[in-house]
Parts: C-alpha cells; structure tokens; sequence
C-alpha cells in the first residue's frame, strides 16, 4: 500500500519564499497525509543508517544533483509515499489519481519536451508515488548503484539525465518486463505546461487563457526551475 507521507528535499541555504509557498500547497491540499522534509544532515544519515553498502558510491558522485536524485529513489524504495520537487505547484489532491495502491506513479514530460529533449515515452523523476519496496524503485537502484558503467562526457546536464534523471528511467522502462506495475499518468494531470509556457506565464507574457485551459485536468503543474543546471 502507499502511505499517506509527502517527501520534499533541500541542502545547502535556506529555501526561497516561493519554494515554501509551493511546498506549503502539498500541505494544504493532504491534511491527512504526514509531512516529511529532508535537508542534508538528514538524507546523509538515512544513507548511512539504512544504506552504508552503498555510500561510496552515493557520496562518490561528481554532481550534487545525482546524490539528491538517487536518495528520492531510496527513501521511495524505504518508506514509500509521494516525492515532489519544490518547483511543483498542487492544485487538488491527488489521493482520487493513485487507484492501484500497490504501483508506482511517474509524470510524462509535456508533448513539447519531446522533440527536443528525450523522446515522447519519457517521465520525470520530479514527482513520484510509490509502496515501499516496489520491484522497478529495487531496479532504479541496482542501476544506479551496482550495474551502471556510465562513462562521463563532462556535459552536466547531459550526464546527470543518463546516469540517475528521466533518460535513465526511460532506459530502465523500455526493458522493464512488468510494466503493468508502473503508472504513467498523462503531462495533462501533473506537468500541463512545457518549460517555455511555465517562463512565459511567470514573466507575464503568456496568453493566459490558453494556458488556463492547459490546466483543467491538472492536479499539479511544474514550473521547471532546474536550478541544479
């Protein structure tokens, strides 16, 4: 089953105004579901409490991002319930979404991120749901941490989606036997907006009626800081 437990992570200095306003939103619209934020002291010592097989790796990794894209899989893998990034706005709540308790949910990009970034069949590792234990978050992290000989290109962007971001879950997909355990919910519920219309509806530029509409399935909408690049 999938806990009713909202995971959000942050290190280094203090979280922005808006980044609390966006995080308070998952609050406002689970008030039944526990809140649990991780800040560095805490993600090193889940690490060394329940993974210490893997901390040379895990503290081993050249980009920060990697280490807190690899622990959002690990503590899924643990404790189970929803991971959202803090650049992630929640419009209702998406207990009426999650109807097969026992898989794991991942967000498609828009349509507009495909024919330029990763092919229409990939999903982001922004905002995941999940039970504790489930089969592809164990593949997730055998991947990362074990089978992956990833030789670096010293393109970050580039490096970190291949080694522990969306293209390598879209890899792992691809040839995962079992898909009927995973969802993959339509960019229409919780990614409606391409990164383009996000800076555009932020800078005040947007036609805001059309990008209104985008929104009237949504239950989240991502506005794609990526800071981390």
């Amino acid at each position: 089953m999938i806990p009713k437990i909202i995971h959000q992570l942050w290190e280094g200095k203090a979280l922005s105004k808006l980044f609390l306003l966006l995080g308070k939103t998952w609050k406002e619209q689970h008030p039944d579901w526990r809140y649990e934020f991780w800040n560095g002291e805490r993600m090193s010592a889940f690490i060394k409490d329940h993974y210490p097989h893997l901390a040379d790796v895990y503290f081993g990794f050249p980009y920060n991002i990697q280490r807190w894209d690899a622990i959002r899989y690990l503590i899924l893998y643990q404790m189970g319930g929803m991971y959202v990034d803090f650049d992630y706005e929640c419009l209702e709540p998406v207990d009426k979404h999650i109807i097969e308790r026992e898989k794991c949910y991942f967000t498609m990009e828009p349509e507009e991120h495909c024919i330029n970034f990763f092919g229409c069949d990939t999903f982001s590792n922004a905002f995941m749901v999940s039970c504790p234990g489930h089969p592809f978050f164990k593949k997730i992290i055998d991947h990362i941490f074990i089978e992956s000989k990833y030789g670096y290109t010293k393109n970050k962007v580039r490096d970190v989606h291949a080694t522990t971001g969306p293209v390598m879950l879209r890899y792992l997909y691809r040839n995962y036997p079992n898909k009927d355990e995973i969802v993959l919910w339509p960019a229409e519920l919780a990614s409606p907006w391409s990164k383009n219309e996000a800076i555009s509806m932020m800078r005040k530029t947007a036609d805001e009626a059309y990008l209104e509409k985008k929104l009237e399935k949504a239950f989240a909408v991502h506005y794609f800081f990526s800071l981390w690049a």
